[in-house]
C-alpha cells in the first residue's frame, strides 16, 4: 500500500533531530522482558517493541524517508567492533538471507548477529545495535532500501528501518500488519524459512511505466516481504499495512506453475529462478495491482494519447491524465544465462525509478566464482570474478542452451466453473487460479457458438483476516471481461454484439467485481447493489 513520503523542511529538521536524539540510546536498551517470558512459536520476542525505538511520528516506521543523520558516516565508528574471529566477508555482491546492502550501508549475519559498515568501504565491520533478546538468535536477514527485515528460529519478523539514515537513527520494532503496521507480531510462512525463500521488498520510486507503457510519478513507500510457499509455486506477499495473514498473493510465472528454487525482491521488482536455470521478473505489489484505491487511480479501458501527470496528487484527481493502466504488467522471461550458476539470486536498485534495477546470479566462468548480472531492461549478462566460495549448488539440471521455464512444472488447478449469464448465455472457464491476473473464458451463445475472451482479476483490499487460497470464505476480486479478441473475426458479430449492449452496457471491456470461494464464481458490475450478471458453479 502506497504511503506518503514526507520530506522534513531544513527548520523542521532541525527541530526533529533533538527529538529524535533523545530516544538513541532506546535502540541497545530496549526495555526488559518479564523474568516468565520464554520466546518460541506462540510469540515473538518482547524486548523487541511493538511501537519502534525512533519513530518520530507515531505509529508509523520510517514516515519520513529517509530521515536525515545526525552525524552523517562517523556515527558507524560508535559502532561496537566486530571480533576479527569472525572472518567477515570481505564485499557484499549480493543480496541473500545471510547479508545484503542498500546505497548507504551493507550487512552480514554471523552467529545470530547483524553486522554493519558503509557500504563499498572495505571498513571494518561492526555490530548492529540490535534488542538483547534478539541478538544472538537472527537466523536470516533480507535488506532493502531503507528497510531491513530479521527472522528468529520460530520466523517472526522484525523490521530495522531508517536504514538510509545513520545508525543512530535505525529503529528496531517487532510489529508488522494491520492497523497501520501496528500488528504486534507476524511470521513468515513456515515453508518460506529455508535459505533463498523470502525476501524484504522497499519501493521508494520515484516513477514507474506500467503495463501499456504510460509513466507514473510515484511518493511511496511501499514495504512487501514475498516468500516462495506450495513448493515454490506459489507467491506470498504480506504488506505490513495489510492484515496479519498469508492471503495475498503474486501469481507465479507460467499461469502459476513455474516452481521457483529461490525467490529475490526489491522495489516491488520480484525475481525468480527455477532450477534449471529459467527466470522471470515482475513489477507488482498491492498499489501496481490496482487494489488500492486510495493513492492510486486505475482504468482497465484503453486510454490513447493521454498524457502522464506531474504528480502523484494530480494524476488521482484530475483524469485528463493517464491512470495506471490494468491489467499490472506480467511476468518478463530474462534470457538464460550463458554459463554455470547456482539458484543464488539478487536484485537491487540502481536509480530512481522502478525500472532502474540490476539482476545479479551466483556463478561460474573460465574457471573462476562469481557473479553473473544484467539491467532488468534490455542488456547481456555479463560476468564479474570475485573468486569466492559459491554459496549455493551449481543448477546441474540447467541448459544454457534452451527454455526449460514450461518443464516440471506445478499441476493445473483442477478447478473448473461454468455457469449462465442471461439470455441463455452460458460461460467457462478451466483450472481457475485466483491469483492470476488474466484467465481464459470461453462464452457459449444460445445457438451454440463459442467465443474465446479473456477474463482479468486482482484481489481487492480487504481490512479482515482471510485464509490462504479459495475456501469457503469469499474473497473479493476486482476485474474486467475483455470481449476484444471476440469481435472483428470476419465472422458475423451480430449476437456477441447483441450481448455486449444488452449485458455489458455496450462495453467491450467490461468492469466487474467477483464473490469468489472453492465452489463459486459470482460475477457482478463493478457498482455497488448491482445484481449480478451471473453465478459460475464448479464443476
Amino acid at each position: 500500500m502506497a504511503r506518503r513520503k514526507i520530506s522534513l523542511p531544513s527548520g523542521a529538521r532541525s527541530l526533529a533531530r533533538p527529538l529524535v536524539a533523545a530516544g538513541i540510546a532506546a535502540v541497545v536498551a530496549v526495555g526488559c522482558t518479564p523474568a516468565d517470558y520464554v520466546p518460541g512459536p506462540d510469540q515473538p520476542r518482547l524486548c523487541v517493541p511493538r511501537v519502534g525505538t525512533n519513530q518520530v511520528i507515531l505509529p508509523l516506521p520510517g514516515l519520513f524517508l529517509p530521515l536525515p543523520s545526525i552525524k552523517g558516516l562517523s556515527e558507524f565508528d560508535d559502532l561496537e567492533p566486530a571480533s576479527a574471529d569472525l572472518q567477515l566477508p570481505d564485499r557484499i555482491d549480493l543480496r541473500d538471507n545471510t547479508g545484503g546492502f542498500n546505497s548507504y550501508a551493507e550487512f552480514t549475519l554471523a552467529y545470530g548477529s547483524l553486522y554493519t559498515r558503509p557500504r563499498n568501504s572495505g571498513a571494518q565491520w561492526r555490530k548492529t545495535p540490535t534488542p538483547d533478546c534478539l541478538d544472538g538468535h537472527i537466523v536470516a536477514v533480507s535488506v532493502d532500501s531503507n528497510m531491513a527485515v530479521a527472522l528468529d528460529s520460530d520466523g517472526w519478523i522484525y523490521s530495522l528501518d531508517n536504514l538510509l539514515s545513520g545508525p543512530m537513527l535505525w529503529n528496531w520494532t517487532r510489529s508488522y500488519g494491520a492497523p497501520i503496521w501496528l500488528w504486534p507480531g507476524m511470521k513468515v510462512p513456515g515453508e518460506a524459512l529455508a535459505p533463498g525463500k523470502w525476501a524484504i521488498s522497499h519501493r521508494m520510486s520515484e516513477s514507474f511505466i506500467d503495463a501499456k507503457g504510460y509513466k507514473h510519478p510515484t511518493t511511496a513507500g511501499l514495504v512487501q516481504l514475498v516468500s516462495l510457499t506450495g513448493g515454490g509455486s506459489r507467491i506470498v506477499f504480506q504488506d505490513p499495512w495489510l492484515p496479519p495473514d498469508f492471503s495475498y498473493e503474486i501469481g507465479g510465472p507460467v499461469g502459476g506453475r513455474f516452481i521457483s528454487e529461490s525467490i529475490s525482491s526489491s522495489g516491488s521488482v520480484t525475481f525468480v529462478i527455477n532450477r534449471f536455470g529459467d527466470m522471470y521478473t515482475r513489477k507488482y505489489d498491492l498499489d501496481l495491482a490496482g487494489s488500492n484505491h486510495i493513492p492510486g487511480r486505475y482504468t482497465w479501458q484503453e486510454q490513447g494519447d493521454l498524457p502522464s501527470a506531474p504528480n502523484q496528487l494530480e494524476e488521482r484527481i484530475d483524469d485528463s491524465y493517464a491512470a495506471i493502466s490494468l491489467p499490472a504488467e506480467d511476468w518478463q522471461h530474462q534470457p538464460k544465462i550463458p554459463g554455470t550458476i547456482t539458484a543464488l539470486i539478487s536484485i537491487s536498485q540502481t536509480g530512481p525509478t522502478m525500472e532502474d534495477m540490476e539482476l545479479r546470479v551466483e556463478g561460474e566462468s573460465a574457471g573462476r566464482t562469481g557473479y553473473w548480472h544484467k539491467p532488468l531492461i534490455g542488456g547481456a549478462w555479463e560476468f564479474i570474478a570475485t573468486d569466492k566460495a559459491l554459496a549455493m549448488p551449481v543448477l546441474v539440471d540447467a541448459d544454457p542452451s534452451r527454455d526449460q521455464s514450461t518443464q516440471d512444472l506445478a499441476p493445473l488447478s483442477g478447478l473448473h466453473f461454468e455457469g449462465q449469464l442471461g439470455g441463455g448465455w452460458t460461460a467457462r472457464t478451466e483450472d481457475f487460479d485466483w491469483a492470476q491476473t488474466k484467465h481464459d473464458v470461453t462464452l457459449r451463445s444460445p445457438n451454440g457458438r463459442s467465443y474465446a475472451i479473456k477474463m482479468y482479476t486482482s484481489d481487492a483490499l480487504r481490512f479482515v483476516e482471510h485464509g490462504p487460497g479459495l475456501d469457503r470464505d469469499p474473497r473479493l476480486l476486482e476485474g474486467a471481461f475483455d470481449l476484444r479478441g471476440a469481435l472483428g473475426s470476419g465472422a458475423d458479430d451480430s449476437e456477441i454484439n447483441e450481448f455486449i449492449r444488452t449485458y455489458l452496457e455496450g462495453k467491450p471491456i467490461f468492469e466487474i467485481w467477483m464473490q469468489t470461494t472453492i465452489d463459486e464464481l459470482v460475477i457482478s458490475p463493478a457498482k455497488f447493489f448491482a445484481e449480478p450478471l451471473g453465478e459460475l458453479r464448479r464443476l
